[in-house]
């Protein structure tokens, strides 16, 4: 039997799930116009001193956080032996669960010493709302937020892959 609230609740959902899939679009698009602006910065100093850069690239990506499927991109920066490895994603079908600690998003940093190895994760960041309803990436340590990332501290985390 329908009930009449149904087809509202229907409506609203769809609305805010929308809402959210633009904060999570806009967060990602942050994130990864920031790794692309510093690995273009680094590469250019790379490339002043002695005429090598970073590779970098993109693909398609999925990742779990505890019992659930975060579906998304991974970036990854290569120098020599080292890679940078950044993935965000959230789930996209009711099968994938949801974000946990109440999230948006979420995203791993992850770095392999070499490249036969797997990278190992040296952050997670979580996409929350800010006071403002802006989208903000925060650090997250055993289910508890942290700093704001920051662009100087995602170099941070790439100046390891070129460090000697």
């Amino acid at each position: 039997m329908n009930n009449p609230g149904d087809k509202d609740f229907g409506v609203e959902y769809l609305s805010l799930k929308a809402a959210n899939d633009q904060l999570r679009e806009r967060g990602k698009q942050w994130l990864w116009s920031a790794l692309d602006v510093i690995c273009s910065e680094i590469s250019r100093e790379l490339g002043a001193q002695n005429n090598q850069s970073l590779q970098v690239g993109r693909q398609e990506w999925q990742f779990k956080v505890e019992n659930s499927m975060m579906v998304g991109e991974r970036f990854g920066a290569r120098f020599r032996e080292k890679t940078l490895v950044v993935e965000v994603g959230w789930p996209r079908e009711p099968q994938h669960g949801f974000v946990p600690d109440r999230g948006l998003a979420r995203a791993r940093i992850g770095l392999s010493q070499n490249v036969m190895l797997e990278a190992q994760t040296v952050a997670e960041l979580i996409l929350n709302r800010r006071d403002n309803g802006e989208p903000a990436w925060r650090f997250i340590k055993n289910k508890k937020l942290g700093e704001v990332v920051t662009e100087s501290r995602l170099r941070e985390y790439l100046n390891l892959v070129v460090a000697a």
